[in-house]
């Protein structure tokens, strides 16, 4: 997913001065992220994943999910898109990926976040296992609807 992307855009890097910069930044990185809904849609496709499957697991609400999914949300929480990112079996280095396409991160610095990537680390998918092991360590689970 997007490596050779990546990897021609470090190469251009690689050969750009501080004067290219706005040049490079109009022309090649507004074309080469993807929207969040774009790239779980691809992992989605890649992986033969069943989207029905994914909402119900996510325990989002049916629409919500699917307005994240459809790019109607382009900007959901972090909790929201980790929701997602367990019911799709993901592993971390997707997760982040996923993540930084708004603009955030599972930082190892902040416990939460750390108690995230040891379930992803430990393909620990299940939403309530995730919420069982928040909760043992005092830490506030997953917030996947208005009402959490």
């Amino acid at each position: 997913m997007n490596e050779d992307t990546t990897s021609r855009l470090d190469e251009i890097l690689k050969k750009a001065g501080p004067k290219d910069f706005s040049k490079f930044s109009e022309e090649d990185l507004k074309e080469n992220l993807p929207s969040l809904a774009d790239y779980l849609n691809e992992y989605i496709a890649k992986e033969g994943l069943v989207l029905s499957d994914i909402v119900k697991k996510s325990t989002l609400s049916k629409d919500y999910a699917y307005a994240i999914l459809n790019g109607n949300r382009s900007k959901p929480t972090k909790d929201r898109i980790i929701a997602l990112c367990l019911a799709m079996h993901m592993d971390l280095k997707s997760v982040q990926r996923a993540l930084k396409l708004c603009e955030m991160v599972l930082y190892s610095k902040n416990k939460r976040d750390a108690a995230f990537i040891i379930c992803f680390n430990n393909e620990i998918y299940d939403i309530d296992k995730v919420n069982s092991f928040l909760e043992e360590n005092n830490l506030a689970i997953l917030e996947t609807s208005k009402l959490s």
